[in-house]
């Protein structure tokens, strides 16, 4: 572990750091049940388990499991009606969101980077291959001239376009 010394919690935000997200939500089934399935989205979750690890009673858990279904956050994927068995769908942007969201509480609690490498880590795996084409290809047999009036400079962001000339 680094030597690096983190910052000491101030004490007026200490009462919010057993609940999820920092408190900005509260400490609601739904916000405990979301910080949940969110800190392991790969897991398949059972109400039997959100209820122990939140302490809710089974009613609670099954109707923000149901919100959760409807918001789109997670799916059943079990067939099996009196046993449901959840997934995250990890492709929802609700989700992609809810997890930087988790890394800024970090990040404003530790003095720590999280949500920037996550963002990084997102437009690297996710975006980049919309915004940035790796190449421009062309069926051309003729010959390729570069000069005067076939190219054109963008003097603001130093690309330069070609054209073919006959």
């Amino acid at each position: 572990m680094s030597g690096k010394k983190l910052p000491k919690l101030p004490e007026e935000l200490e009462e919010y750091l057993n609940k999820p997200y920092g408190g900005l939500f509260g400490n609601t089934v739904l916000a405990q049940v979301v910080e949940e399935i969110i800190a392991d989205p790969t897991m398949d979750y059972r109400p039997r388990y959100l209820e122990e690890m939140t302490g809710k009673r089974p009613p609670s858990i099954r109707e923000a499991l149901k919100t959760l279904v409807r918001l789109g956050l997670i799916e059943n994927i079990s067939s099996d009606v009196q046993h449901p068995v959840y997934r995250v769908v990890v492709e929802s942007k609700k989700f992609v969101a809810l997890s930087l969201l988790a890394y800024a509480v970090i990040d404003d609690r530790d003095g720590t980077d999280c949500m920037d490498t996550a963002i990084l880590d997102y437009y690297n795996s996710s975006l980049r291959a919309k915004v940035e084409p790796l190449a421009i290809a062309m069926n051309y047999t003729g010959k390729w001239t570069i000069g005067g009036e076939y190219s054109e400079r963008d003097t603001d962001s130093g690309y330069v376009t070609f054209a073919a000339g006959a």
